[in-house]
């Protein structure tokens, strides 16, 4: 992609929280069925696409408090193992270069760039 002065865009990296389960079903599963958790863990997506992950962690299911379908999102007071997780996949991201350029609405919401090979 062309800049309007002629260079080419810098590529940009987002993390976000997920539940396991949204790309692997049988993780989460796992997790209700042994401890009754739900297994989290951070991604950095480059267009939309994981390139990134952290190590997993698992959070209590908030049952019973939210509408069906929703849980509380983990806090590291009950998600043991949280912070430690995103310090590694930030850890990762800056190892290959990535600059910290931006942050979301939650303090795991950091965006990153760098300039294309």
């Amino acid at each position: 992609m062309e800049t309007s002065s002629g260079g080419t865009a810098p590529q940009t990296l987002s993390v976000e929280l997920e539940d396991v389960a949204t790309r692997s079903w049988w993780k989460s599963a796992l997790g209700l069925l042994t401890t009754q958790t739900q297994m989290w863990h951070f991604v950095g997506l480059l267009e939309d696409r994981p390139v990134y992950e952290s190590p997993t962690f698992a959070a209590p299911y908030s049952w019973g408090r939210l509408p069906l379908g929703r849980t509380m999102l983990p806090q590291e007071e009950w998600a043991p193992g949280m912070q430690q997780a995103l310090e590694e996949l930030r850890a990762a991201i800056r190892e290959d270069g990535w600059v910290e350029c931006g942050h979301g609405a939650h303090p795991w919401e950091d965006v990153y760039s760098r300039p294309r090979a």
